[in-house]
């Protein structure tokens, strides 16, 4: 029974590096997923940046063109001297206010549009360094993985490579631990003197210790 336990002892060990190379390439996607989001960010940038710039340039025209038409009623108001043209002055005073106020409102709009754009690409040069740390991090423990390059769209390529590198490692280690399974099938088979084909190791080493009476 002392080959079986080894068998278990293997089996934990190429499951345990599983796992490890499987969280490893989360971590691999993680990083390659950011990167692509920043890479993405940035080459959209200096349009996305003059577009909300012009946005805030024509609402600034606007407001200044809506209060030249409220001046404008305002001083019509007061020059007026017949009833009925202050009334239609004052119509207009009202209605001018009202553009006035959707004006600010969309210049407002328009200027928290362009600041939040800034925000989100000083953030994202911010995070961009604290990604290659991670993936430095994480290639250390990849198997025959480069030193990450430096970049957005490095960081991708990198990720790329380590990607395909985790797979073949890990299914190398899924064949090996096959074969260490259907190897402790076939011991625990012998020893019971019944056929235990499908069983995980540690449940083949259960029931050989089960026959044995715990021994």
């Amino acid at each position: 029974m002392t080959d079986l336990r080894e068998l278990a002892e293997r089996d934990s060990e190429l499951a345990e590096r599983g796992s490890r190379l499987r969280a490893l390439d989360a971590e691999v996607a993680a990083v390659r997923a950011r990167a692509e989001a920043i890479d993405a960010f940035f080459a959209e940038y200096p349009q996305e940046e003059m577009r909300r710039r012009e946005t805030v340039a024509a609402a600034d025209a606007e407001l200044e063109r809506r209060r030249a038409e409220l001046a404008a009623a305002e001083s019509a108001f007061a020059a007026a001297r017949e009833d009925e043209t202050r009334e239609r002055a004052e119509t207009a005073i009202e209605r001018g206010r009202d553009h006035v106020a959707v004006a600010t409102a969309g210049l407002e709009r328009a200027r928290a549009a362009a600041a939040e754009l800034e925000r989100d690409a000083s953030a994202l040069s911010e995070e961009l360094p604290l990604l290659e740390q991670r993936a430095r991090r994480a290639a250390v423990e990849v198997p025959d993985a480069p030193e990450p390059a430096a970049g957005p769209s490095g960081l991708v390529e990198w990720a790329s490579h380590a990607h395909a590198e985790l797979f073949v490692a890990a299914g190398q280690l899924d064949v090996q631990r096959e074969r260490v399974i259907r190897e402790a099938n076939e011991l625990a088979t012998m020893l019971l003197g019944e056929q235990t084909f499908g069983a995980t190791v540690e449940h083949a080493l259960a029931r050989v210790i089960d026959m044995r009476g715990g021994g």
